[in-house]
């Protein structure tokens, strides 16, 4: 089942989105993760050491279900470099509902490529792409999320350097059975005698919706354009 939206190619003269294609993305991406761990620090993710494991994760949680889709990030800064030297990350809208007209984005990207333009170009080619009306080429969603964990003051910031608001943090919301910074559950396991439990995680949620992106969209193409 493809995503309930059309996932085109997205981009500007510094960054491109690029649909997921496993046959192309899956060894870069594997091979990141295996050299750079810290990048799932705040992150529990399930998806295994192979490119084969990571395949089998991206078909069953992100390419099957209607709600979620993923793009690998291009670098377009430097055009004479190989492909898999410009390949600077993944960014994915998920749990898209079309009733509420609502997503979530979420963004991994390498460390060579943090603190650079490719980040605020990333999540505001997505933000446009969510939130500006059909007749400018978006989707006139209602609401775009950006959840992370509480703990995660990097992504906290990013998320309000980029016009997102918080609204507030969802304590011990979900299971954080990977994660390298998860909850205790030793007094929970004290308490439900039980045993085995998965450390938890805070959550802290932000928003950017649909009567005020117009006042901030400028705000956002503004720190796409910024030069460092």
């Amino acid at each position: 089942m493809s995503f309930y939206y059309e996932q085109r190619r997205l981009g500007n003269d510094r960054v491109a989105l690029e649909p997921f294609d496993p046959s192309l993305h899956t060894a870069k991406f594997v091979e990141e993760k295996r050299a750079q761990p810290e990048i799932l620090t705040y992150l529990s993710f399930p998806a295994g050491e192979t490119e084969e494991e990571f395949k089998d994760f991206y078909e069953k949680y992100i390419n099957s279900p209607p709600s979620d889709c993923l793009y690998a990030i291009i670098d377009k800064a430097n055009p004479e470099k190989d492909f898999n030297a410009n390949y600077a990350g993944a960014i994915a809208l998920a749990t898209t509902n079309r009733e509420n007209a609502s997503t979530e984005i979420g963004i991994i990207v390498f460390p060579a490529f943090q603190r650079s333009h490719v980040s605020s170009n990333a999540i505001g080619l997505l933000l446009q792409y969510t939130l500006d009306p059909p007749s400018a080429g978006g989707l006139g969603l209602r609401r775009v999320e950006w959840k992370c964990h509480a703990g995660n003051e990097s992504s906290r910031r990013a998320a309000l350097r980029m016009g997102f608001e918080l609204e507030g943090i969802l304590r011990w919301e979900r299971a954080f059975p990977g994660g390298a910074v998860g909850l205790s559950v030793d007094a929970l396991e004290k308490r439900n005698g039980t045993s085995g439990e998965a450390p938890g995680r805070h959550t802290a949620i932000f928003s950017i919706v649909w009567d005020e992106w117009d006042e901030k969209r400028a705000k956002v193409v503004g720190i796409m354009e910024r030069k460092s």
